[in-house]
C-alpha cells in the first residue's frame, strides 16, 4: 500500500501540472498521508535508496532482479530473500501506480484515520446541512398554503 501511495502523490492529477505530493504544504502533511509501516520502516529507506523503479525510455517499469544485486553488491548490504521480494514488489507496484494515477482524478489508494475521520465530518455536516434546509424549506412552504 505504502508504494502505491507513493505513485499516486508523485503523480499529478488531471489537468494539474504539478505532482500531488507539491500541493502539500510540508512533510508533515505529506507524512500523514503514508501508512504506517513500523516495524518496517527500513524497507521504505532501502527501496528510495536502491530507487522505486526504472524509466526506460518507454515508461517506469519495476526493479530487476538483476538491479536488486547490483545494489546490494554496490553497497554491501545484504537483502534476505524477503527484504529483496519485497523490494521488487513495491517497485512493480510504484511503477504501476504511476501508470494508473498520471492526470487521473482518482481517490488516493490509503487514507489515515485522521483524514477518514475528516471526511467523515465533512459528509455529517453536509448531510445536516441538507435536512435542516429541507426542513426549514418544507415549514416555510406550509405556512403559506
Amino acid at each position: 500500500m505504502y508504494s502505491k501511495m507513493l505513485a499516486w502523490l508523485h503523480t499529478p492529477a488531471k489537468d494539474q501540472a504539478k505532482s500531488r505530493i507539491d500541493h502539500l504544504e510540508n512533510e508533515e502533511a505529506i507524512l500523514e498521508r503514508l501508512p504506517n509501516v513500523e516495524p518496517f520502516d527500513y524497507m521504505v529507506g532501502l527501496f528510495s535508496d536502491i530507487g522505486m523503479a526504472i524509466n526506460t525510455g518507454n515508461g517506469l517499469t519495476p526493479l530487476s532482479w538483476r538491479e536488486i544485486e547490483a545494489f546490494t553488491h554496490g553497497t554491501g548490504i545484504s537483502l534476505t530473500a524477503w527484504e529483496a521480494k519485497t523490494i521488487r514488489n513495491m517497485s512493480a507496484q510504484y511503477a504501476s501506480g504511476v501508470v494508473r494515477y498520471t492526470n487521473q482524478n482518482v481517490q488516493a489508494p490509503y487514507r489515515s484515520e485522521k483524514e477518514k475521520t475528516r471526511i467523515a465530518d465533512t459528509m455529517k455536516s453536509a448531510l445536516r446541512g441538507m435536512v435542516i434546509r429541507k426542513r426549514d424549506g418544507l415549514s416555510r412552504n406550509s405556512n403559506k398554503g
